[in-house]
């Protein structure tokens, strides 16, 4: 593992991926420690606030030294570079205003011993504007190194669109930052013993798990996109890719591991009333793991298209023909392995799709006899489903994975409801005023919103899979 990169650029691509994420998950805490009144919670999301605004500094100064180091490369326009500059410094400016700020409600709080009220939500909204001026910044910079996101190459059934390429570089950032923060969250929640942070925090580590599987899939789709056809003047090595494709799969396992330990201890909790210790320490120790590894497969990713971060001591892998990856696609080629993980794959959804429906018309009207605890339990069964769907999908989609992300045009559609349907379902966990629903009362219409989410975004999960041979 490289942990400490060796040049300017290496700096600059690891650590400006944090703004954007962190912020999205500083004002998602800072809104609902103002809903939950929890002072607590708002501090906790002004100190990080605050940090974020300190990142600026290393990113600024990496940035310009990158900036400096790569304007002599012809391959990297000055155009380019220049807009990229303008927009960071931008949303680095409005982002150091925003954690000032956050340090001197912080200190206000402090000397009049009162709650910190941030009255004009000032705090809030230069957050928003720095998140919007950060995503456009980090799109921007995308474009600089990345030239297959403007290839025109294209072969009718054969040529994977770039826009895989395009949401792969958008999705592996967002569970590889969001665990660090997740990660400094949860361990806030244990020192301060804070209910609201640890479900927080376990919330978000089920939310970066879920993330992992469209990343996982558009990330071979993206090597599709790369190597087929090749793509004129990109030094994309195969084996490179297979190198980093094999750490990906155990990123998966790793996301699968804590993201499931963090669910179990969010729907374990409700039942009995609080928090277990050791099963915390649990997804802490499984949360690091999964961490370490993703930091070793975000760098194997960054080999394959910047040279500039590359060491002329780094031995790069040269035969495409070895692998994990590569094996596991041999192996499921086979149609006595297929058909059985197939079967397991369809009851695997017919688990999700059950205790989902049922679950949802209890929030929507139906079995209103029933309070809402009893068929909370029901999602145990749907949460054995994802588990058996993803193992199953993931090594038939390795079957055959050019197939599916070149031909079956009803792919995509099927992994983006897999995200929303599992993101939504997890409302259900973690809302207190669902949980606190007895027998012949009604759910809120905030609830009743999300239950159709919930059944629509599964139907339209078990529709495009099954269509997959006919689209």
């Amino acid at each position: 593992m490289h942990l400490i990169p060796q040049s300017w650029s290496h700096w600059h691509i690891l650590i400006s991926v944090f703004p954007s994420v962190g912020l999205v998950i500083a004002l998602g805490f800072y809104i609902a420690g103002f809903v939950k009144r929890n002072d607590l919670v708002r501090r906790v999301c002004l100190i990080l606030f605050g940090l974020l605004a300190l990142l600026s500094i290393p990113i600024y100064f990496s940035g310009s030294g990158s900036m400096a180091a790569l304007s002599e490369t012809p391959k990297f326009p000055k155009d380019a570079l220049n807009t990229h500059y303008v927009w960071g410094l931008a949303a680095l400016v409005v982002l150091l205003i925003t954690g000032a700020l956050a340090w001197i409600e912080l200190w206000r709080a402090w000397r009049a011993r009162r709650p910190s009220g941030d009255p004009f939500h000032l705090v809030m909204g230069l957050a928003t504007v720095s998140l919007a001026l950060t995503i456009v910044a980090e799109e921007l910079g995308l474009k600089i190194n990345h030239r297959e996101l403007q290839s025109t190459i294209s072969i009718a059934d054969i040529s994977t669109s770039p826009a895989w390429s395009h949401a792969h570089l958008i999705l592996n950032h967002i569970p590889t930052s969001g665990f660090v923060f997740a990660i400094a969250l949860f361990i806030a929640a244990l020192v301060t013993n804070n209910d609201v942070l640890k479900r927080g925090s376990l919330t978000l580590f089920v939310i970066f798990s879920i993330f992992g599987i469209p990343a996982y899939v558009a990330g071979t789709a993206a090597m599709w996109a790369l190597t087929q056809p090749p793509i004129p003047d990109l030094e994309i090595s195969r084996a490179v890719i297979n190198a980093h494709r094999d750490m990906a799969l155990w990123t998966l396992f790793g996301l699968a591991f804590t993201g499931a330990a963090a669910w179990i201890e969010l729907w374990r909790s409700r039942y009995r009333g609080h928090f277990s210790k050791l099963w915390l320490n649990v997804v802490l120790l499984f949360a690091f793991v999964t961490l370490a590894i993703m930091a070793e497969t975000g760098h194997r990713g960054g080999l394959i298209n910047h040279a500039e971060i590359r060491l002329a001591t780094d031995i790069l892998p040269t035969d495409p023909n070895l692998g994990i990856s590569t094996s596991l696609e041999t192996t499921m080629k086979e149609m006595i392995w297929f058909a059985p993980w197939q079967t397991v794959h369809f009851f695997g959804y017919c688990l999700i799709f059950a205790a989902a429906f049922a679950v949802v018309l209890r929030v929507l009207g139906f079995w209103k006899s029933v309070s809402f605890a009893a068929m909370h339990q029901l999602l145990l069964l749907g949460f054995l489903g994802v588990l058996l769907n993803v193992v199953s999908g993931m090594l038939m989609m390795l079957s055959d994975s050019y197939r599916y992300v070149v031909n079956d045009i009803g792919f995509a559609p099927k992994i983006a409801f897999i995200a929303i349907g599992a993101t939504a379902v997890l409302y259900f966990s973690v809302s207190d005023r669902l949980w606190n629903l007895k027998a012949g009362e009604d759910a809120p219409v905030a609830a009743k919103w999300v239950a159709a989410v919930v059944l629509l975004a599964w139907a339209g999960v078990i529709v495009f899979g099954r269509l997959l041979p006919y689209l």
